[in-house]
């Protein structure tokens, strides 16, 4: 995955958590969706997905995105490139800073873990 579908990957997975309610531990970027969610949950995860970055997914697209990587490559395709979070590496120290004082002074991990040959 490269930075900008990991960005795009650590937004689906907040949407996921935040306001879809997604229990347990984010689902790994290369697990199948479906194993994790039942159809219903699913549905309303693409459809926030649409809503966030002014995407349309095709029922075609929805089948092919079977994994979060699958979903990010195709969501980092499509959207505007304004409406994409900044990826992790080009986020300025000030605001990567701020993040993790939202998360209350912890180190701000990464979501979506780093491939361990790079991108």
């Amino acid at each position: 995955m490269t930075g900008r579908e990991r960005a795009v990957a650590r937004e689906i997975l907040r949407i996921a958590q935040e306001e879809l309610r997604l229990p347990g531990e984010p689902p790994a970027p290369d697990e199948v969706l479906a194993g994790r969610l039942d159809s219903l949950m699913l549905l309303s995860l693409v459809v926030a997905v649409e809503d966030r970055f002014r995407v349309a997914l095709t029922d075609d697209d929805a089948a092919g995105a079977r994994t979060l990587a699958d979903l990010s490559r195709l969501v980092a395709a499509r959207a505007s490139p304004a409406l994409l979070p900044v990826p992790e590496e080009a986020e300025e120290p000030a605001a990567r800073e701020e993040r993790a004082s939202e998360a209350g002074g912890a180190p701000v991990a990464p979501l979506v873990p780093e491939p361990e040959g790079g991108a």
